[in-house]
């Protein structure tokens, strides 16, 4: 799904990029709202497969595995969106049941994954949502958007916990447009996330976190 034919703003929640010399992110703390049209385009094709990520380091430590809470919810979750349900990529569902990808996938705020068992209304345009990654606080909450027609998906960032068959805890009640697809959303994160760690604890920074630098500046 494209950001302008998203039924939600769009921006950016992330850590700020001022260490690395991209004015637009400047760091305001623990996370940024940052302008979704500023963005660089990301380094990788995506076909769905993660080749891309498959090839990255795994780690023990900031990883944002769910200790196997992920592979077990995923079936109940595909169970609650048949039949009539949302059709979940199958993106999303390699992602989730492949915790080697799990392990790929670094957080600098400790976000972990958060798989909801099942979809809930979205309060905002007519498709559905489904949890996937929390703050460690409790600050901000990623989730999937399915149209109502399974034909088209997206992530998308609030400070509301929407919950399957249980009240929502409510923040802001703004939901925000942060990616085109789910594999564009890892993609992102991973990528500005292991620019973090490349400035934070002197770990080696992606061949592809220079060009999306350069991109970012410009």
């Amino acid at each position: 799904m494209k950001a302008e034919d998203a039924p939600f703003p769009a921006s950016w929640w992330g850590t700020g990029l001022a260490s690395v010399g991209v004015e637009a992110r400047p760091d305001v703390g623990t996370y940024g709202r940052y302008a979704f049209t500023d963005l660089p385009p990301l380094p990788f094709p995506l076909s769905g497969d993660f080749a891309w990520l498959r090839g990255q380091q795994p780690h023990e430590r900031w990883a944002i595995t769910s200790d196997g809470t992920a592979e077990r919810d995923l079936p109940l979750l595909r169970a609650a969106c048949e039949p009539g349900g949302p059709v979940l990529p199958e993106s999303f569902v390699r992602f989730m049941a492949d915790p080697e990808l799990h392990q790929r996938v670094r957080s600098s705020t400790a976000c972990y994954l958060d798989l909801d068992v099942g979809p809930v209304p979205s309060p905002t345009g007519k498709g559905m949502l489904v949890r996937f990654l929390a703050d460690q606080q409790g600050c901000l909450f990623w989730y999937l958007y399915v149209t109502a027609d399974g034909t088209q998906h997206a992530v998308v960032c609030t400070d509301d916990r929407y919950a399957y068959d249980t009240e929502p805890l409510t923040g802001s009640g703004v939901i925000e447009f942060c990616a085109e697809s789910f594999e564009a959303f890892i993609c992102r994160y991973w990528l500005e996330n292991e620019i973090f760690f490349a400035e934070d604890d002197e770990d080696e920074m992606p061949s592809v976190a220079a060009e999306y630098i350069e991109r970012y500046r410009r």
